[in-house]
């Protein structure tokens, strides 16, 4: 494309509502149109140089790295980016063509409310994940606490909540809560719970892995008893996700709404089934790293004993053998 045509295409260009950014590596300088003007605050919009955007604030998605101007040129740069303006965080899709030797075209389109929610959401699943996938023991309740407070903040529920059964596997306990502010929470309370108690919660659970309640006045004759618990919990819907460890049901994570009633989404659904996917494996990790301690404990135990039972037979047979007599 020669230089002539570049312009009359810019000329066309700025006076779009979409953010563009003419780049001419020849010269080292950029253009922006009237929207990416606005969009980071420029004072003038040709023949810029990248200090013009020293005040620009640009972040990666991924590891929350600044990102200078001239790399968003690079095909290889992702194509969603963070623009820090004004203390808030604009989500950005970029897209990148090559006019001509030179000359490089870059769009910027700040990402809608509903799509920034999903972006939110899948950078802090991403985060999550990351954090579970080599789990210490020690690190565990933290994790999956940020794990609850992500599920609940991205539903705007009141209540999050992980629940493990216990040994017998005639019991569940509550062993992970979060509440929103003002929230009253329930986890000391819900320690040791025969599952008796909640006979048609656990009827759907072990059926379907899923518990989903948009309106719990509407919960059929048959759930009296959980209709009573969630109204000592001022619960107005509930949405639970059943946790498998080898196919079998180990427990489950839910969400409560208190102050409002919710109609859950297959989106919901999605999102709380791949939570519960990463505790679920988190927990089994954990297991699994008990029981190999356990069997390198029982090993180191066994070797110990052995090398004990060596040391005496070789001290019975020592003392056992015969003394040699000198016979002059």
């Amino acid at each position: 494309m020669s230089d002539d045509s570049i312009l009359k295409l810019w000329q066309v260009l700025n006076k779009l509502s979409l953010a563009i950014l003419l780049y001419d590596n020849k010269n080292n300088t950029y253009c922006v149109n009237t929207a990416a003007q606005t969009l980071f605050d420029l004072k003038h919009c040709d023949n810029l140089d990248s200090t013009a955007f020293n005040a620009v604030t640009l972040l990666s998605v991924h590891n929350n790295k600044h990102i200078a101007i001239e790399s968003l040129f690079d095909s290889k740069t992702s194509a969603n980016i963070q623009l820090k303006k004004q203390q808030q965080s604009i989500p950005l899709n970029i897209a990148l063509t090559q006019l001509s030797d030179s000359v490089s075209m870059l769009c910027l389109e700040p990402l809608k409310s509903d799509v920034i929610e999903l972006y939110n959401f899948d950078r802090v699943i991403s985060e999550i994940s990351t954090d579970l996938i080599d789990i210490q023991n020690d690190d565990i309740d933290l994790h999956i606490n940020f794990a609850l407070k992500a599920i609940g903040t991205a539903f705007a529920a009141d209540r999050s909540y992980l629940f493990e059964f216990n040994t017998d596997n005639e019991t569940i306990t509550n062993t992970h809560e979060w509440v929103n502010e003002g929230i009253e929470p329930f986890k000391q309370r819900l320690q040791n719970v025969p599952k008796t108690e909640l006979p048609y919660f656990f009827e759907v659970m072990n059926a379907t892995h899923l518990f989903q309640v948009n309106d719990v006045l509407k919960l059929p004759q048959a759930a009296n008893a959980e209709k009573v618990e969630f109204q000592i919990q001022k619960i107005q819907s509930v949405l639970c996700i059943g946790l498998l460890f080898d196919k079998e049901l180990i427990g489950f994570i839910g969400c409560d709404c208190v102050n409002f009633k919710r109609a859950w989404t297959h989106i919901d659904l999605i999102r709380i089934k791949l939570v519960g996917e990463i505790i679920a494996n988190a927990l089994k990790n954990i297991d699994y790293k008990k029981k190999l301690q356990l069997a390198q404990q029982q090993l180191i135990t066994a070797n110990q004993k052995l090398s004990l039972l060596g040391a005496v037979d070789l001290c019975s047979t020592y003392i056992n053998q015969p003394t040699l007599v000198a016979t002059s």
